[in-house]
C-alpha cells in the first residue's frame, strides 16, 4: 500500500476526520509531448541533451523557436514542466554563437538565484562552454564582484539588488553593451507594489541598455495567470508571444479538501500541525504553507510535539539561517517544513512527497503553485487543502471546481502611482540625465512627476539643445530610499535581550503589528516577549518566554477623502474612486494560547499614516432593519474577503473601513499601501460582480448571527464588534441589484 493510500486510510478509519473530508479527487498521470527542433541544435547542446537522456518538450522547443525569431517569450507553464531548460536553451545557443554574448537572470528572491545557478554551472560543463555564471547580490564578496562584472557571461540576481547598482552602470558597460537576454523568471510573482516597483526598475535598467547600443530579448516564465501578455508588457514594456500549451508529463495527484469547521473542537490551525505531522510520521517527506509568519512558527512547533525532523521557514530569516534548513530538506535530514509563501516558488527542495496547505492562499494561482512543489521527481502527490472559516475560503470549499475550471486572477501593476514614478524618476535622473520627454520609458505620467520633484527640491533643470529641458539630480544616493516590496525605509532591529543577538529586521508596519510593546513574537519557533521598543533607535529588545503564548494586534482604522478621481451613480450606490488618507492605530492586543484568549492588553502607539487610493460605496439605509453599523461592518468585511477572487493580491493587501451617517451608509475597500497598488481601481470597475460573490457566501451560510465563514474577518482589530448578519445581507443585495441593474454596457475602463 503506497504512503498516500495510508494516510488516506487512516482518515477514513477515523470518525471525527472522515465527516471533515468535504472531496478527494485524483488527477490521472499525463504522457509527455516532444517536438523536434529545426534547424537542428548546435552539436555542443545535442550531445549535453543526449548525454542527460533529455528529449524537448514541445513547449521548449516552441519556446527556442520563438526566442530564434527574436521575440520576446512569455512561457505560461505548470510547476515543474522544464519552464528552466526552455529558457536556458536560447541563451545558451546565443552565448556558444556569440563569445561575447552576455545574459542576465532575474529572481524574484536570493535563494532562486543560488538554487539556479548550481543547474546552470552543470549545463554549462556539459556543454564545455566558458560562461563563468555566477550570482551577482548583496551577499556577494566585495573581493569577487570586479571579476565578476568583468569576466561572466551569465549573472544571476534579483530585482532587490540590481535596482542599487544601475547608478553604477559604468562599472557594468562591458556586461551591458553585450546583453542578449534577460530572463525574469516566476513573472506572476511582480504584483502589486513590488510587482510596480520592478516595472518602473526595468524601464530603467532598459533605459540605461539603450544608452549602451543594447536591447536584449526578454523571457519570462511564469507560473498560469490571467492576461500572461498584458502583464509582461506592463512589467517591461514590450510585446511578447505566448507560449502556454504544456507537453511535460505529471505523476498522478490526489487532492483532499478539508472542513476545518467541521471540528469546532480544534481550531483550524491545531488541525493543519496535526495533519502536517500525522504526513511526516508516514515517512513522506512535507511542506506545509501556512497563512502568516506567526503560524509558520506555531505550527512548526505544534506539529514537532509529534513527529521529528520538523522546522519552520520563512522570509525574516537571515540569508544563512535558510540556506541552511533549505540544505537539510535536500538531503533529508528534515522531513518536513512549515512555511510561509517564502517556498511557493521554484526553489529545487527535493522529491516532496506531500504539501499540506493551511488555509485557501487567496488566488488559483498560488494554489496550483504550493501544490506543485509535490511530485517533481515523477513520484505521487498528496496535496491536503485545509478550508478555513472565512468568507472566501468557503466560497471555494462550496465550489472546489472553481480550482481547476474558472480562469486565473489578474495580477494588478499600478504604472500611474505617482508615489513610485517619481522616486524611481530621481534614480533615473541619478543614472542618467533625463531629457525633456521620456514617457516611452516612465509612461504618461511622466512630465507631472518631474515637474512636481522640480518644485520639491529633487531636481534641477537647463536648456538644452534647441531650448529643450533637461533635468539633473539634486543629492545622491536616491537608489537607497527606495524599497522595491515595501515603501517602509524604517528598518527595526530585533534584538535577544539576553545574548544581543540581531534576531530579523523588520520594516515599520510589521514592528508595530507583531513587535509592539508587550507583543510575544515568534522566532524559529521560539516565543520571544517584546521586553522594550525603541522608536528613536529603532530597536526591539526581546526575551525568551517559557510558556506557549503569542498576540493577536488590536487596532482601529479611519479614512478621509481627499480627492474623488472618478464617480458613477447607479441607481441609489454612488461609488467613488479616489485618494484617500487612512490612519491605523494600535492600541491593544490578545495574549492566546493554542487559540484561546488568555488576557487583554491595552497600549498607547503613534498612529500610522499613509495616502492611498481606494473605491467605495455609498447608498440609502432609510427602511433597512437591524443594528446597521453591525451590517454595514459585516459587509464590508465580505467584500474585502472575496475581492482575491477578481485581483490577484491577498486579503492583508487591503483594508476596509464602514461607516453611518444620516441615514446612508458608505464601504471602502482600499489599498494597503501608500498611492495605491491599482487593487481598489480594478474594483471600481468589477464591483457588481464583488456584490453578487459576497452575495451567494451569505445566503449559502447557515449560521444565525454571522460566522468565520461569511461576516467575521481574522484581520479585523475591532474583534469583530459590530456584526448584524441580516443588515448586511440586506445591504448587499440592494448594492447587487442596483449595481448590476445601472451597470454601463461595454465601457472599457481604462487607467487613470
Amino acid at each position: 500500500m503506497s504512503k498516500i493510500k495510508d494516510f488516506l486510510h487512516i482518515i477514513n478509519d477515523h470518525k471525527e476526520y472522515r465527516r471533515q473530508v468535504r472531496e478527494v479527487m485524483e488527477l490521472p498521470a499525463r504522457e509527455a509531448y516532444f517536438e523536434k527542433v529545426e534547424p537542428s541544435l548546435p552539436a555542443q547542446v545535442k550531445d549535453y541533451l543526449s548525454s542527460q537522456g533529455i528529449k524537448l518538450y514541445s513547449h521548449q522547443a516552441r519556446c527556442l523557436k520563438g526566442a530564434r525569431a527574436g521575440e520576446n517569450i512569455v512561457l505560461v507553464t505548470s510547476t515543474a514542466s522544464g519552464k528552466t531548460l526552455a529558457f536556458n536553451l536560447p541563451v545558451m545557443e546565443a552565448l556558444l554563437e556569440d563569445p561575447g554574448a552576455t545574459a542576465l537572470y532575474l529572481y524574484p528572491m536570493k535563494a532562486l538565484a543560488y538554487d539556479q545557478l548550481k543547474g546552470i554551472k552543470e549545463m554549462e560543463k556539459g556543454l564545455r562552454g566558458d560562461f563563468k555564471a555566477a550570482v551577482y547580490d548583496g551577499d556577494t564578496p566585495r573581493s569577487q564582484r570586479g571579476k565578476i562584472r568583468q569576466q561572466s557571461r551569465i549573472i544571476l540576481s534579483n530585482p532587490h539588488a540590481f535596482h542599487y547598482y544601475l547608478s553604477w552602470h559604468k562599472l557594468w558597460q562591458r556586461f551591458f553593451r553585450n546583453l542578449k537576454y534577460i530572463v525574469i523568471d516566476e513573472g506572476h510573482w511582480y504584483r502589486g507594489i513590488f510587482g510596480t516597483n520592478v516595472a518602473f526598475f526595468l524601464r530603467r535598467l532598459q533605459r540605461i541598455l539603450h544608452y549602451y547600443g543594447a536591447d536584449p530579448q526578454i523571457i519570462m516564465a511564469s507560473a498560469t495567470m490571467a492576461d500572461p501578455v498584458e502583464h509582461a508588457y506592463k512589467l517591461t514594456g514590450k510585446d511578447f508571444k505566448l507560449i502556454q500549451e504544456d507537453g511535460s508529463s505529471k505523476s498522478k495527484r490526489t487532492y483532499l479538501f478539508w472542513d476545518a469547521a467541521k471540528n469546532p473542537n480544534l481550531s483550524p490551525h491545531l488541525q493543519t500541525a496535526d495533519l502536517f505531522a500525522r504526513c511526516v510520521n508516514l515517512d513522506m517527506q512535507t511542506l506545509c504553507f501556512t497563512v502568516s509568519r506567526k503560524m509558520a512558527e506555531l505550527t512548526a512547533r505544534w506539529a514537532g510535539q509529534a513527529a521529528e525532523g520538523i522546522s519552520s521557514y520563512r522570509a525574516g530569516y537571515l540569508p544563512e539561517d535558510r540556506r541552511k534548513l533549505e540544505k537539510k530538506l535536500k538531503e533529508g535530514e528534515l522531513k518536513g517544513l512549515a512555511s510561509t509563501n517564502a517556498l511557493e516558488l521554484g526553489v529545487n527542495i527535493g522529491g516532496l512527497d506531500a504539501v499540506v496547505i493551511g488555509g485557501y492562499p487567496g488566488t488559483i494561482a498560488s494554489f496550483h503553485q504550493r501544490a506543485g512543489r509535490a511530485g517533481r521527481s515523477g513520484q505521487e502527490a498528496l496535496i491536503l487543502q485545509l478550508f478555513y472559516d472565512n468568507p472566501l475560503d468557503g466560497y471555494i470549499l462550496s465550489h472546489p471546481n472553481y480550482l481547476f475550471r474558472e480562469p486565473v486572477e489578474q495580477a494588478v501593476i499600478s504604472l500611474e502611482n505617482e508615489h513610485i514614478l517619481k522616486r524611481h524618476l530621481k534614480c533615473g535622473a541619478e543614472e542618467l540625465v533625463l531629457e525633456e520627454d521620456e514617457r516611452s520609458w516612465f509612461g504618461p505620467g511622466y512630465q507631472e512627476g518631474v515637474r512636481a520633484l522640480v518644485a520639491e527640491g529633487d531636481l534641477k533643470f537647463h536648456l538644452g539643445r534647441g531650448n529643450k529641458k533637461r533635468y539633473y539630480a539634486l543629492g545622491k544616493g536616491a537608489c537607497f530610499q527606495v524599497s522595491l516590496s515595501s515603501f517602509d525605509k524604517d528598518e527595526y532591529r530585533l534584538v535577544c535581550q539576553e545574548s544581543g543577538e540581531l534576531l530579523e529586521i523588520l520594516n515599520k508596519r510589521q514592528a508595530y503589528m507583531e513587535a509592539h510593546p508587550g507583543a510575544v513574537f515568534l522566532h524559529m519557533t521560539k516565543p520571544y516577549r517584546v521586553t522594550e521598543f525603541d522608536e528613536e533607535k529603532k530597536v526591539v529588545k526581546v526575551k525568551l518566554l517559557e510558556e506557549d503564548y503569542y498576540t493577536t494586534v488590536l487596532s482601529e482604522t479611519s479614512i478621509k477623502v481627499e480627492e474623488i478621481l472618478k464617480e458613477e451613480q447607479r441607481g441609489q450606490v454612488s461609488l467613488k474612486y479616489g485618494r484617500v488618507m487612512v490612519t491605523e492605530k494600535v492600541w491593544g492586543y490578545l495574549l492566546k494560547k493554542y487559540d484561546k484568549v488568555v488576557k487583554r492588553e491595552e497600549i498607547d502607539m503613534e498612529p500610522l499614516q499613509f495616502d492611498t487610493r481606494a473605491v467605495w460605496a455609498e447608498l440609502p439605509l432609510k427602511g433597512l432593519k437591524g443594528d446597521l453599523a453591525g451590517g454595514l461592518h459585516g459587509a464590508e468585511h465580505l467584500l474585502i474577503g472575496v475581492t482575491p477572487l477578481l485581483a490577484m493580491c491577498d486579503r492583508w493587501d487591503i483594508g476596509g473601513v464602514s461607516m453611518e451617517e444620516k441615514s446612508r451608509g458608505a464601504i471602502f475597500i482600499y489599498d494597503g499601501f501608500p498611492g495605491g497598488i491599482g487593487i481598489s481601481w480594478r474594483l471600481f470597475s468589477h464591483f457588481h460582480q464583488l456584490t453578487e460573490r459576497a452575495v451567494e457566501i451569505v445566503e449559502k451560510c447557515r449560521c444565525r448571527e454571522g460566522c468565520p465563514r461569511c461576516l467575521m474577518s481574522p484581520k479585523c482589530g475591532n474583534n469583530n464588534d459590530p456584526l448584524d448578519k441580516r443588515a448586511a445581507l440586506m445591504i448587499l443585495r440592494n448594492m447587487m441589484y442596483s449595481l448590476k441593474a445601472f451597470s454601463p454596457q461595454g465601457e472599457d475602463y481604462k487607467a487613470l
